[in-house]
């Protein structure tokens, strides 16, 4: 299962700009990485540790409504780790 999502920073709620920064964020606090959804038919908003195992997360950043720069695919493995690829 896929869900469509975009990714913020929980301070300041400004757009995470690049993959790279996305990943270093995650890294260092993934509670401090807000992801939501774009589909009313999926919604979800959360932390980026709160992510259900096994649902891959399909990112459009900086912004999935007016820039679309980059994409990434987060999911959340069964060990706890989050994956960005």
């Amino acid at each position: 299962m896929y869900v469509n999502v975009g990714t913020k920073n929980r301070s300041g709620g400004t757009d995470i700009p690049t993959k790279a920064a996305l990943k270093r964020a995650i890294a260092a606090n993934p509670d401090d990485v807000v992801v939501y959804g774009t589909s009313d038919f999926q919604p979800f908003t959360g932390s980026a540790d709160n992510l259900v195992i096994g649902v891959k997360y399909s990112v459009t950043g900086p912004n999935p409504y007016t820039s679309r720069k980059w994409y990434a695919t987060l999911e959340k493995l069964s060990n706890g780790t989050i994956k960005v690829s």
